[in-house]
C-alpha cells in the first residue's frame, strides 16, 4: 500500500486518468438504476416455508387483495350503486386485475319458492331504502362478507381487487401504475361517498418508493453539509475539506454504476448507501490528510511529507478498510434479498471509496498539497502537546474511579437489554403521519384488516372434508381464534357448507350440517369453482383463511405460538395442519433477519479480535482492543431497551456497520502507540504522544460520522431514523472509549506488530551463536528482540562507562565491543572481555543494581540490542515462557563468564607468582 500511495503521488496524471476512466464507465450504467420495492425482497429466499406457501398459493390462490374502501350514510342508494357499477367495469378492465369481488358478484345463497337461488346480492339494484337495509343485513350474516366486504356495525363496504401475477419477461404494470389507476377510480367515486380510497400493499410500496426519491434529494445535501461543517471546524484547510467530498462523490458515482450493471435496485435499505459513503468515506481520508499535515508541520516539503504519509499510514488504512468492509459485508450474510443486496452494494461501494482515496489523495496533494489556503489550524502545537500530557496524567491517576464508572455504565446497559422487543413491519416504516398508514388503520378499525394467514389442513385421503367429523375440526379452530379476539374474519369450507345448509333449510343464520348425509345432499348444489380458494378438488386438503390487523411482530409471534399449541393439542391425529401466509413469512423473515444480524455482530467482533490478535502477535491484545468496541454495542442495546426502540431492519444493521467503522480508530490508536513506544523511552511518553497524534484524526472522523448518522434522523422511515440515531450513539460511545478505555487497556502492553516481526532481519549466525537465544524458536527470538530497541554505534563510541547507574542489558548483533577497566594516568584500558555478535554484556551491573565498574568500548561499527529492566519485567508478565528460557540462558551465560573470568585471574596470579620466583 505504501508503494501504491507513493506511485500516485509521483504520477498524479495517471491517477487522474484512472478516475476519469472509471467515472465514464460508471456513467454509462447509471441510467439503468431504478427505484423498486418488491414484496419478496424482505422474505427469506429459497427456504422450505416459502416453498410451502407457494404450493398453497398454487392450490388455493393468493390470499392478498387490495381494497376499494367506501363509506357513506346510505351505502346502497341507487345513484351510488350506479356509479359504483361503472367503476367496477373500469376496474375489471384494468390489465393487472384478475378478479373483483363485491356485493355485485358474491352469491346470495337463499331459497326462493323451494329452489336454491345463488344470484349476487346486488343482481338487482334496490328500489327503496328498506330493500337496501335488508340486503346489507343479509350480507352481514355471510362470513365471507362480514368484516371483509361489509362492516357489521359501520356504514362501510369494500371491493376486493385480486391482482394478476406480472409476466417477468414483459411486465405490463408495477406498483406505481397500480396505485395510480386505483386512485383514479377511487377519485371518481368521491362525489357519491363520504370516504373513498384504494388501499393495499402496492400502495404501501409505492409510498415507500416515492419517499425514497424525495429523501434522496433532501437528505443528500444535508449529509454533505454536515460533513463540510465538521471538516471545517476541525481541519480548517480548504483542500483537506474538499478532498473527502471528492472521494465520496466519485465512489457514489461508481457504486451507482455498479448497481445499474448488476441490476440491483434502490430500495428501503440500499437507498441509504450513497449517504453512508459520504459519511464513512471521509474517515481514511482524514487520517491520511492529518498525517500529511503532521509531516509538513515537522518541516518536510510536499514530496517528503507524502512519503512520510505513505510510510506511516499505508498499511494502517488498508487494515482499517478491511475491518470496515467486513462490517458492511456482514449485513449481507443473510438469505433476505434486501439485506444481501445492501451488504453487496455497501461493501463494494466502500471498496470503490477506498480505491478513490488511495488514488485521489496522493494525486491531489502532489499537485496542490503545498497550497496553504487557510492555515489557521494549530492542532499540532506545543499547547496541544501539553494538553495531551496533562490528560494522560489525569486519566492514569483516576483510572480506578473511571474503570468503576464504566463497569457501572455497562451494568446499567445490560439491565436494559432484556426490555428490547422485536417489531418489523412494512407499515411501520411509513411513520404515523403517512396517509397510506392512516388508511390502513381505518381498514383495521372498520374491517378485518389487510394482513392474512392461512391454516392448511391436510389428511392425504380423498373426500376427508366431506365428513362432518372433520368439518367440525375446522370449526373448532375458527371458534378458538374468534374467542381469543385475534381476528374478525375466519373463513373455511365449513363456513360455505354452513351457509349452504342454512339457506337449504331456510334458517335465519348459517348452520353446520349435522350429518354426512346432509353434506352429500348439499354437494349436489355445490360447484367446486365456488370453493376452490378453500378446499382441494379431491377434498383431502383445506384452508382456513384468517384476516387480521396484528401489526406487532411480537404479538403475532405469540399468537401463532398459541394457535399452533392449540392445533397440536386438539386437532384429530389423522390430520396435519401447517400455518402459512404472507404474515407468517414476514415474521419468519423478521426472526431470521434479527438472528442473522446478531450472529453477524458476534462474528464481526470475533474477527476483529482475531485480526488485532494476529496483528499484534497475541490473542489477549485482540481481546483488550475489542473492549472499546464491545462497550458501544452493549450501550446501544441497553439504550434500545430503555427507549423502547425495537429490533428491526434498521436497528440491527446499525450495530454491525458502526462496529466496523468504530474499530478503525482503535486500530489507528494502537498502531500509533506501537510506533511511539519504539521511539520513546517510556510508556507514559509513548501514550502522551499517541493521544497527541491521534486527537485530530480520531475526533475529526468521529464528529463527521456522528453528524452524518444524525442526518438519517431526518428521514420519514422509522427504522432509518432509528438506524441514524443508534449509529450516532455507537460512534459517540466508541469515541469516548477510544480515549479512555483504549489508553488504559494498552498502557501496560509492549505492543509488537506482525509487521515488526516480519520486517526484522536476523543474521543466522547470531541465532546460532548467541547463548541468550539457546533453545528458542526464531519466532520467539523475534518477539523478544522487539521488546527492546536497536542502536547503532560508531568505532570508538562508549556504550556505557564506569560509574554510570544503568538499567540496560546489551546484546551485540553486529560488530565488536570490548569491556575493560579504565587505565590509570596514561595507561591504556585494561581489557577484561571481548564480545562478538551474539554475546550478552552489561548484565552484571543491571541485575546487581550497582554502578558500572567498567567501560564498554566499540572497536568497529556495531548494532546493539538494548533491553531495559522495565522491558524485561514486562516480558516476564506478558511472555512468561519466553522469559523463563531467557533467564535460564542468562544464568548459564553469566555463570560461564564468571568461571572464565575467575580462571583468567587464576592464570594471571600463577604467572605473577612464577615471575616473582614464588615470592609473595
Amino acid at each position: 500500500m505504501n508503494r501504491i500511495l507513493c506511485y500516485f503521488s509521483g504520477h498524479p496524471f495517471v491517477g487522474i486518468s484512472i478516475i476519469v476512466l472509471l467515472s465514464a464507465l460508471a456513467g454509462s450504467q447509471i441510467g439503468k438504476v431504478e427505484v423498486r420495492i418488491s414484496a419478496d425482497e424482505m422474505l427469506v429466499q429459497n427456504n422450505a416455508e416459502q416453498e410451502f406457501y407457494r404450493q398453497a398459493q398454487t392450490m388455493f390462490g393468493d390470499e392478498q387483495a387490495s381494497l376499494l374502501y367506501l363509506e357513506s350514510e346510505d351505502l346502497l342508494a341507487r345513484d351510488k350503486l350506479e356509479a359504483l357499477q361503472k367503476a367496477l367495469q373500469e376496474l375489471q378492465a384494468l390489465p393487472f386485475v384478475s378478479k373483483v369481488e363485491s356485493l355485485f358478484t358474491v352469491p346470495w345463497v337463499k331459497t326462493v319458492d323451494g329452489y336454491l337461488d345463488r344470484k349476487p346480492y346486488l343482481a338487482k339494484l334496490p328500489d327503496t331504502p328498506e330493500e337496501s337495509q335488508q340486503i346489507l343485513a343479509e350480507a352481514r350474516k355471510n362470513p365471507f362478507l362480514r368484516n371483509i366486504l361489509v362492516s357489521p356495525d359501520h356504514n362501510v363496504m369494500a371491493i376486493a381487487i385480486m391482482m394478476k401475477k406480472p409476466d417477468k419477461e414483459s411486465p405490463q404494470w408495477n406498483d406505481e401504475s397500480v396505485t395510480h389507476d386505483l386512485d383514479a377510480i377511487a377519485q371518481e367515486l368521491r362525489p357519491w361517498y363520504r370516504t373513498s380510497f384504494a388501499i393495499g400493499f402496492p400502495q404501501v410500496r409505492t409510498e415507500i418508493a416515492e419517499r425514497i426519491r424525495s429523501e434522496q434529494t433532501s437528505l443528500f445535501p444535508l449529509a454533505v453539509a454536515a460533513l463540510l461543517i465538521a471538516l471545517f471546524l476541525l481541519l480548517r484547510q480548504v483542500i483537506d475539506i474538499l478532498l473527502p467530498i471528492m472521494t465520496a462523490g466519485f465512489s457514489i458515482l461508481w457504486t451507482l454504476g455498479f448497481m445499474g450493471a448488476a441490476d440491483i435496485p434502490i430500495n428501503v435499505v440500499t437507498s441509504i448507501i450513497p449517504i453512508l459513503l459520504i459519511i464513512v468515506g471521509s474517515t481514511e481520508d482524514i487520517h491520511l490528510l492529518a498525517e500529511f499535515r503532521h509531516g509538513q508541520k515537522a518541516g518536510l516539503d510536499t514530496r517528503e511529507a507524502l512519503k512520510h504519509m505513505s510510510r506511516r499510514m499505508g498499511g494502517i488504512v488498508l487494515l482499517t478498510f478491511i475491518t470496515t468492509y467486513l462490517g458492511f459485508l456482514s449485513v449481507g450474510l443473510s438469505r433476505i434479498e434486501a439485506l444481501w443486496q445492501f451488504g453487496l452494494v455497501a461493501s463494494t461501494g466502500l471498496a470503490l471509496n477506498f480505491l478513490a482515496t488511495i488514488i485521489l489523495i496522493p494525486t491531489v496533494l502532489a499537485l496542490a498539497g503545498k497550497w496553504q489556503l487557510d492555515g489557521k489550524a494549530r492542532v499540532y502545537s506545543g499547547k496541544t502537546r501539553l494538553l495531551a500530557k496533562r490528560y494522560w496524567e489525569w486519566l492514569w491517576r483516576r483510572r480506578r474511579v473511571i474503570i468503576f464508572f464504566f463497569l457501572a455504565w455497562i451494568l446499567i446497559a445490560i439491565i436494559g437489554i432484556p426490555r428490547i422487543h422485536i417489531n418489523h413491519n412494512a407499515i411501520d416504516s411509513l411513520g404515523k403521519d403517512s396517509e397510506v398508514r392512516q388508511k390502513i388503520e381505518l381498514v383495521n378499525e372498520n374491517l378485518a384488516g389487510l394482513e392474512s394467514l392461512s391454516i392448511i389442513v391436510d389428511s392425504g385421503i380423498e373426500d376427508t372434508f366431506l365428513k362432518v367429523r372433520y368439518l367440525e375440526e375446522l370449526d373448532q379452530i375458527q371458534k378458538y381464534i374468534r374467542e381469543k379476539g385475534w381476528s374478525e374474519s375466519t373463513t373455511s369450507f365449513a363456513d360455505y357448507l354452513s351457509l349452504l345448509n342454512g339457506a337449504f333449510q331456510e334458517l335465519d343464520e348459517p348452520m353446520m350440517p349435522e350429518s354426512d348425509d346432509i353434506v352429500t345432499e348439499l354437494m349436489i348444489f355445490l360447484n367446486h369453482k365456488d370453493v376452490d380458494a378453500y378446499v382441494s378438488e379431491d377434498f383431502s386438503r383445506t384452508r382456513i383463511l384468517v384476516r387480521h390487523s396484528i401489526e406487532s411482530s411480537e404479538e403475532l409471534q405469540a399468537t401463532l405460538k398459541d394457535l399452533q399449541a392449540f392445533i397440536d393439542h386438539n386437532l384429530d391425529s389423522g390430520l396435519r395442519a401447517h400455518i402459512t401466509g404472507d404474515s407468517v413469512l414476514t415474521l419468519s423473515a423478521t426472526n431470521a433477519m434479527i438472528r442473522g444480524q446478531l450472529q453477524s455482530i458476534a462474528l464481526l467482533l470475533v474477527i476483529i479480535v482475531l485480526i488485532i490478535g494476529v496483528l499484534f502477535t497475541e490473542l489477549k491484545v485482540g481481546l483488550l482492543a475489542a473492549l472499546p468496541n464491545f462497550f458501544p454495542v452493549i450501550v446501544m442495546f441497553g439504550f434500545m431497551g430503555y427507549a423502547d426502540i425495537p429490533l428491526n431492519i434498521g436497528t440491527t444493521m446499525a450495530a454491525a456497520i458502526a462496529i466496523g467503522i468504530a474499530v478503525d480508530d482503535t486500530l489507528h490508536f494502537m498502531l500509533r502507540y506501537n510506533r511511539e513506544l519504539k521511539a520513546r523511552k517510556s510508556h507514559d511518553s509513548a501514550m502522551e504522544y499517541s493521544i497527541y497524534g491521534e486527537a485530530l484524526p480520531v475526533v475529526s472522523t468521529s464528529m463527521a460520522l456522528i453528524a452524518g448518522f444524525l442526518v438519517f434522523t431526518q428521514a420519514s422511515f422509522e427504522p432509518i431514523v432509528q438506524f441514524g440515531a443508534l449509529g450516532a450513539l455507537v460512534i459517540t460511545t466508541a469515541l469516548i472509549a477510544d480515549f479512555i478505555i483504549t489508553p488504559l487497556a494498552v498502557s501496560s502492553l509492549r505492543l509488537v506488530t506482525i509487521w515488526d516481526v516480519l520486517s526484522l532481519r536476523l543474521r543466522k549466525k547470531v541465532l546460532e551463536k548467541s547463548p541468550l537465544f539457546k533453545n528458542l524458536k526464531p519466532w520467539q527470538i523475534r518477539q523478544f528482540i522487539l521488546t527492546g530497541r536497536m542502536v547503532e554505534f560508531n568505532e570508538g563510541d562508549l556504550i556505557f562507562r564506569r560509574g554510570e547507574v544503568s538499567t540496560e542489558l546489551y546484546v551485540l548483533l553486529t560488530g565488536k565491543v570490548e569491556v575493560c577497566l579504565p587505565g590509570m594516568g596514561n595507561e591504556s584500558c585494561n581489557l577484561l572481555e571481548r564480545f562478538t555478535p551474539g554475546d550478552v554484556f552489561g548484565d552484571v551491573a543491571l541485575f546487581a543494581n550497582i554502578p558500572r565498574k567498567t567501560d564498554a568500548v566499540v572497536r568497529e561499527h556495531s548494532t546493539v540490542l538494548v533491553l531495559t529492566r522495565d522491558g524485561i519485567e514486562r516480558t516476564m508478565r506478558h511472555r512468561p515462557l519466553i522469559s523463563a528460557r531467557i533467564f535460564a540462558n542468562l544464568t548459564s551465560d553469566l555463570s560461564r563468564r564468571m568461571i572464565k573470568l575467575i580462571s583468567k585471574q587464576e592464570m594471571k596470579a600463577r604467572k605473577q607468582h612464577k615471575d616473582t620466583g614464588g615470592k609473595s
